[in-house]
C-alpha cells in the first residue's frame, strides 16, 4: 500500500508541476487558433517517465493532477483549456494519460525488450532510445486516437493538421523535459564531484 501511496504522489507531483509551467509558460508556443495543439506539451514526459517507472498506477494520478489544474488553475479564456471538467474532458484525459502504457503494451506484443511483472510494465534496459520509441509511438497514439475519441465525443472538427500538431508537441515536449533534465543531473554530479575533490585536497 505505501508503495502505491509513494508511486501516486511522485506522478502527481511531476505531472502537476509540468502542466503548470505548461500552461503558464508554454501552451502558446506556436499556437494556432484555427487548428488547436500546443507544439511544447511539457506533462507528456510525465506520462512517458511515471508509466515506465510505475506502470498502471500512473494514470489515475495523472487523471487526477489534470483535474484538479483545469478546475482550479485556469482562469479566463485559456488557449485549448476552457476551465471546465466535463465527462468529455474525463474521457479524453484517461486515454492520453493512457497513450504510454498502450504504447508499452504494443512493444510488448511485438517482441521488444520489456518484461511484465507484478502488474506493471518495465524497461530492461532504460536509455534514450527506447524513451525516444516511446514517446514518439505514445504520442502518435495520443494524437491519432485521442483526436478521433475527442471529434467522436465532443462537437470539435478535427483536422489533420491538428493531429499532426498534438503528436509533434507531445514529442517535443517530452524531449525538451528530458534534456533539460540530463543537464541538470549532470551538471548537479559534477559539482558533487568538485565539491568532493576539494574536500579531499584541502586534507
Amino acid at each position: 500500500m505505501k508503495y502505491y501511496l509513494q508511486a501516486f504522489a511522485f506522478t502527481f507531483l511531476m505531472y502537476f508541476g509540468l502542466w503548470i509551467m505548461w500552461i503558464h509558460f508554454a501552451i502558446d508556443f506556436g499556437s494556432d487558433r484555427d487548428y488547436p495543439g500546443s507544439l511544447v506539451y511539457l506533462p507528456h514526459a510525465a506520462r512517458v517517465i511515471c508509466t515506465c517507472l510505475f506502470g498502471w498506477i500512473a494514470i489515475p494520478a495523472m487523471v487526477f493532477a489534470e483535474w484538479i489544474g483545469i478546475s482550479y488553475f485556469v482562469h479566463g479564456d485559456a488557449f485549448l483549456v476552457d476551465g471546465t471538467y466535463s465527462l468529455a474532458e474525463l474521457t479524453q484525459s484517461i486515454f492520453a494519460s493512457s497513450s504510454v502504457l498502450l504504447a508499452l503494451i504494443l512493444l510488448r506484443v511485438s517482441g521488444f525488450s520489456f518484461s511484465y511483472s507484478a502488474g506493471m510494465l518495465l524497461l530492461k534496459k532504460s536509455n534514450f532510445r527506447h524513451i525516444f520509441l516511446i514517446t514518439v509511438i505514445s504520442a502518435s497514439i495520443n494524437g491519432l486516437f485521442g483526436n478521433f475519441l475527442r471529434q467522436a465525443i465532443t462537437d470539435h472538427d478535427i483536422h489533420m493538421y491538428t493531429v499532426l500538431r498534438f503528436t509533434v508537441g507531445d514529442i517535443i515536449g517530452c524531449i525538451t523535459v528530458l534534456l533539460v533534465s540530463t543537464i541538470m543531473l549532470s551538471a548537479y554530479k559534477d559539482f558533487i564531484y568538485q565539491s568532493s575533490k576539494n574536500k579531499n585536497y584541502m586534507k
